[in-house]
């Protein structure tokens, strides 16, 4: 009985720190969108900077997926994830302490953590709870946007209370990367006594790699295509909705509208993903909601605002969820869901770059977000195509004639 309950007890330690994993893993992005306007004004920043900024966590993620499994073959899976956890407040602490030079390099510093996160919480979710992968994948997801939405919604208000200001409400989400580690460092003497490796390891080279698979090329297309709309939101979305005639604290709180929004289908979709055997229909669903909610932000009344924004959460936390599956789904075993997951979050995410730049450039050029809106609709398109070839039920390097048997 004793051994059950300890069991029991770093198990449930284990599903903490994936929930706290996925917690720190978009807030500290999330949060730098409601502040734009505190510290670019005290930075004099420009919009292209701006973009800039929001934009270099997503290179960083792209830059650095591909040698993650490499780091967790060196120092093990959970030692990997724990050692992000610190260098993630690390990176937070430092985007707060000085000028615009210190705010880009710890989004850099933050841009490598939450790529470790990134990367080894879909393998770690299947290799820990292979019986339960829909369910902790849906528990990851609503943690991870619950937590975004809080940070989008507390930002401002966080700032203007007395005694605080922008850098604190910057720095302040650091406080859940600690929690996390701490919560990986409980873990250790259980694994210990196992007399096993204290930490994980897995094969960063698979016998077939996928890179050479144009499913998996199809998934990390998918993967970036997802990412593009809600990371130019993350960074523009705010002032979007200033122009719209919405002052800064109701833009900060409509933002967490659009985060809450995502949570409901973060959870159910990787459930029903799961219990499907094609996965096209959830794509498109994903992909139609983006599509209606950037047209209704575009060109329809304000009066319907949180609607729009509530189906582009929708739209967020279905595709999101759907390439989180994929990378369990479309593998044959845990090696390969790592390496699939790091091609598709590494070129993915350099796709999705592309996004806050993008369109803070062409607003420069043309003077209002119709356009940039327009861009994200083509995007909204472009996710329905390849979501609808990734849900088909094949996995890498599976040939097309045996997806039936």
């Amino acid at each position: 009985m004793i051994k059950i309950n300890r069991y029991k007890y770093f198990t449930i330690l284990l599903f903490l720190a994936v929930l706290f994993i996925g917690a720190t893993l978009r807030s500290p992005i999330s949060s730098i969108g409601p502040l734009v306007p505190f510290f670019k004004e005290e930075l004099g920043v420009s919009n292209s900077l701006v973009g800039l900024m929001n934009t270099l966590p997503l290179v960083a993620f792209g830059l650095f997926s591909p040698f993650i499994p490499k780091l967790s073959q060196k120092f093990g899976m959970e030692r990997t994830l724990m050692y992000s956890m610190v260098i993630l407040a690390i990176g937070m602490w430092l985007r707060g302490t000085g000028g615009a030079s210190l705010l880009l390099i710890g989004t850099i510093i933050v841009g490598f953590a939450i790529a470790v996160g990134n990367v080894m919480a879909p393998g770690l979710i299947k290799s820990s709870f292979p019986q339960q992968m829909g369910f902790v994948t849906g528990m990851y997801s609503v943690t991870m946007n619950l937590v975004s939405a809080l940070a989008a919604g507390l930002s401002v208000s966080i700032a203007v209370a007395p005694g605080m200001n922008w850098r604190i409400a910057m720095q302040i989400w650091l406080i859940v990367s600690i929690i996390a580690a701490l919560v990986l460092v409980l873990r250790i003497p259980y694994l210990r006594s196992r007399k096993k490796k204290v930490f994980a390891e897995i094969d960063s080279e698979p016998k077939q790699s996928v890179w050479k698979s144009k499913l998996a090329w199809t998934i990390t297309l998918f993967m970036g295509l997802q990412s593009f709309i809600p990371y130019s939101l993350f960074a523009w979305l705010p002032i979007m909705l200033t122009t719209k005639g919405f002052s800064e604290s109701e833009a900060g709180w409509l933002v967490t509208v659009n985060q809450l929004g995502i949570i409901p289908v973060a959870f159910v979709a990787p459930i029903i993903a799961g219990r499907m055997k094609k996965q096209s229909s959830l794509a498109l669903f994903g992909a139609g909601s983006f599509f209606v909610g950037l047209l209704g932000i575009a060109y329809l009344p304000n009066a319907a605002i949180v609607l729009y924004l509530i189906l582009i959460g929708v739209g967020a936390g279905t595709t999101y969820s759907l390439a989180m599956m994929f990378f369990v789904l479309r593998t044959q075993d845990i090696e390969q869901s790592y390496q699939l997951s790091g091609m598709a979050q590494s070129i993915g995410y350099l796709l999705a770059a592309v996004g806050p730049v993008c369109l803070g450039m062409i607003s420069d050029i043309t003077g209002s977000w119709s356009v940039p809106l327009i861009v994200l609709m083509g995007v909204a398109v472009l996710i329905a195509i390849f979501g609808f070839i990734s849900g088909q039920p094949l996995t890498v390097h599976q040939p097309a004639h045996k997806q039936n048997d």
